[in-house]
């Protein structure tokens, strides 16, 4: 990042602080001016919006029509407000490095894919720099201040592919306040491990698959670091993941959930009691599968966000894959923002399953979490077959018969048929091409 944009960052930064406790009008003044700038941007520049707002222009925010990911890919030229801007033209740019800007302007980030469609995002250094600061607060709650004064050592242990937003902030922090190691989260266990030990990075930021085996090869001794702080990002961080990581480190794990689309969607703060909404910078609206808004404190099927601070391609009441549950209460650190209970995985790895009775079943992922969490192993993930239920351990070595024991009898509560159940140990578990490694693999239609 050159001193520039460090210097945005860090303005943009301190401009962020104070709202975080705002008096609630005040925010929601706050909200209610940048979402009616949003609009009129929107319904200036832009096609797609200008069209489908027809005759909406006095309507409430949850009567406006929601954005699918689909969508976006097929009107995303209509979408753009910079006029120049073609998705085909950005893909194109998507191999090149981190540091490459589109014509000289545009940083272009895209998501991994896994739900099946991949999104693409343009944004200027405006709004960029905006998504920059957004982690900053997440990182800023964990202790940690960039800024003069001293230098720090953050490892990120992600994706390396350029177009991965992980990529790219981790390129961006690199600063005199911040020496940065990244490790693909898709390279051997064995060679993560030794890039830790010569680092010993005093902030570890990774998926949260990631920081569970870190916390067990730390715990096993194969590992010997001492980070300050560690942010977990990118997938659900369960319940026996954030004890194994507070055991093996001494400091409970932050968790940030965040979008390439969005930048920070909220964070935890020092008191580990949700995850704080980044309500300045991003709507949300918790919402069932037919878009109807939950009460707080139950589980919504989908999330839908509007970017307060888009403006190159405007997202309003975009549809996000995640079932995450508001929480009914308020956090005693004093932040008005509200809080997340919980992000309990996406949508799409929902494995439908049949009930004794032949009609479908829903199983969501929290179920086979509380049946595997605690099994005596780095990490473990459940594929659906055409077959039935393939479960990956990474042991040494497992018992089956207790695994398919415990599986059969949360599936049975849940309400689902017996299925075929396939255990296997393995060194470590494969990751995607983004390096995840999801607790929940649904089987995919073929295209």
């Amino acid at each position: 990042m050159n001193a520039l944009d460090l210097a945005l960052v860090l303005w943009k930064r301190r401009a962020l602080r104070p709202r975080e406790r705002w008096p609630r009008a005040r925010l929601d003044a706050h909200r209610a001016r940048a979402l009616a700038a949003l609009r009129a941007f929107a319904r200036a520049r832009s096609p797609f919006y200008r069209s489908a707002w027809e005759g909406l222009e006095g309507a409430p925010l949850e009567a406006l029509p929601v954005v699918t990911k689909g969508t976006l890919n097929e009107r995303f030229d209509e979408m753009l407000t910079d006029r120049t801007l073609r998705l085909a033209a950005l893909r194109g740019h998507l191999g090149r490095s981190a540091e490459a800007l589109f014509a000289g302007r545009y940083h272009v980030a895209a998501t991994s894919g896994s739900s099946g469609v991949q999104a693409v995002v343009p944004t200027t250094r405006g709004e960029f720099t905006t998504v920059i600061a957004s982690y900053g607060r997440a990182s800023e709650w964990t202790g940690l201040r960039l800024g003069p004064g001293r230098r720090t050592r953050l490892a990120v242990v992600s994706s390396l592919a350029p177009y991965h937003q992980s990529l790219q902030v981790g390129r961006a922090v690199e600063s005199p306040f911040v020496e940065t190691a990244r490790f693909d989260a898709g390279q051997p266990l064995g060679e993560i491990l030794a890039g830790l030990q010569r680092f010993q990075p005093e902030v570890l930021v990774a998926y949260a698959s990631v920081v569970r085996m870190l916390a067990e090869e730390q715990l096993a001794g194969r590992l010997g670091i001492r980070p300050r702080a560690v942010n977990s990002a990118s997938e659900v961080l369960t319940a026996e993941a954030r004890a194994r990581a507070t055991e093996a480190w001494g400091v409970a794990p932050f968790e940030v959930y965040a979008a390439t689309e969005t930048g920070g969607i909220a964070a935890e703060c020092e008191r580990h009691a949700g995850m704080h909404l980044f309500e300045d910078l991003v709507i949300t609206e918790v919402v069932d599968a037919q878009y109807r808004p939950v009460p707080e404190g139950s589980t919504g099927e989908r999330l839908l966000v509007t970017v307060l601070f888009s403006r190159t391609l405007p997202l309003v009441r975009y549809e996000l894959t995640d079932r995450v549950r508001a929480a009914t209460r308020a956090c005693a650190c004093g932040r008005t923002f509200r809080l997340l209970e919980a992000v309990e995985g996406r949508a799409d790895d929902v494995l439908v399953l049949p009930a004794p009775d032949g009609r479908p079943v829903r199983v969501h992922p929290v179920v086979f979490e509380g049946a595997l969490d605690l099994l005596h192993a780095r990490a473990w993930q459940v594929r659906q077959t055409a077959r039935g239920l393939e479960v990956r351990v990474a042991a040494p070595s497992v018992d089956a018969e207790v695994v398919r024991g415990r599986l059969a009898e949360a599936l049975r509560r849940a309400g689902a048929a017996p299925v075929v159940v396939d255990v296997t140990a393995v060194p470590e578990l494969p990751a995607a091409a983004s390096g995840k490694r999801p607790l929940v693999v649904a089987l995919r239609p073929a295209p």
